[in-house]
C-alpha cells in the first residue's frame, strides 16, 4: 500500500519529519541541505532544509516553519514567526 501525501497536508516542518521518512520527503519536494553553525553568544547547529514552492526553491532553518502541500512536490512555506521584544519588555528586568 502507497502512502498519499493529500493536497492541503498541513504541519510544522518538525512534525512532518516525524511523521514521514526522510527518503519520502526527498520525493516530495523537502530535501536536507546540510546544516548551519551559529556563533553567537550560544553556539548551537541548525538543520538547514530545501522546500521546492512555487517561487522556487527556499530554505527552512526553523523547525517550527509550517509547510502545506500543494500538489505535485510544490510546498508552501510560511517562516515561524520570532519573539520580537519592545523597548519596554527589554528595559524591564529579569525576575
Amino acid at each position: 500500500m502507497a502512502i498519499e501525501l493529500k493536497i492541503g497536508t498541513r504541519g510544522t516542518r518538525s512534525e512532518l519529519l516525524y511523521t514521514f521518512t526522510q527518503d519520502f520527503l526527498d520525493d516530495h519536494g523537502i530535501r536536507r541541505a546540510g546544516s548551519v553553525r551559529s556563533e553567537d553568544s550560544v553556539a548551537y547547529t541548525v538543520a538547514c532544509y530545501v522546500v521546492k514552492t512555487k517561487y522556487g526553491f527556499m530554505c527552512s532553518l526553523n523547525r517550527g516553519d509550517v509547510l502545506t502541500y500543494m500538489g505535485d512536490g510544490i510546498w508552501d512555506l510560511r517562516v515561524a514567526k520570532e519573539n520580537k521584544l519592545t523597548d519596554e519588555e527589554e528595559e524591564k528586568p529579569w525576575l
